[in-house]
């Protein structure tokens, strides 16, 4: 076999393995929501067995979130919240990031470091205003909002030496929920405070 012949057999080898295994080439890492989806159930499945909810396991389809978070995508499960007794022997309410590696990664008011990958900084008080509202939409866990329509217009943001304060009030003084950011447009803190579901 002449060497043409031998590099023209490798290149039809080649295509012929790209087009029985289309998936095997193309970024590493990179998964389609569905397939971010099925980790996801298989995750809650594991770690939550015979776990209850409302909704989901479905993906976190929000306008707000998904202006602010442009290349990350979000999962949730919800538990509506009720009287007693509660509907679900093992009911679970949670929002989760699926990264790169294919690891589930719940998302907690308490560690604003989960919320930060794939916000841009802030710098005026629109953008202040827009994430904060995101943010809170996310530590609610509800895309649909039920209860509290969360829009950046109805949040008070606040600039200071420290950074930014964003508040929002779930209808009265009483109970407002808060997302700070440092002076330099990071998240640093969320703290949620609605009022009790009567």
């Amino acid at each position: 076999m002449s060497e043409r012949a031998g590099v023209v057999a490798t290149a039809a080898l080649l295509l012929c393995c790209v087009a029985t295994f289309p998936g095997a080439v193309g970024a590493a890492g990179v998964k389609t929501p569905t397939e971010e989806l099925q980790i996801f159930k298989a995750w809650l499945d594991r770690v939550h067995p015979g776990y209850g909810c409302d909704e989901g396991p479905a993906r976190f389809r929000n306008e707000t979130v998904e202006a602010v978070y442009a290349d990350r995508r979000f999962y949730y499960v919800l538990t509506y919240t009720r009287g007693i007794p509660p509907p679900f022997p093992n009911g679970v309410s949670l929002v989760a990031h699926v990264d790169e590696s294919g690891d589930v990664r719940p998302l907690n008011p308490s560690s604003p470091e989960r919320y930060r990958p794939g916000l841009t900084k802030v710098r005026r008080a629109e953008e202040a205003r827009r994430t904060a509202a995101a943010v809170l939409i996310l530590a609610m866990g509800d895309p649909v909002e039920r209860r509290w329509t969360i829009r950046a217009d109805q949040i008070a943001a606040r600039k200071s030496r420290k950074g930014w304060v964003c508040t929002y009030h779930h209808g009265d003084e009483n109970h407002a929920s808060r997302v700070t950011f440092d002076r330099d447009g990071v998240l640093t803190a969320i703290a949620c405070n609605p009022p009790p579901v009567p």
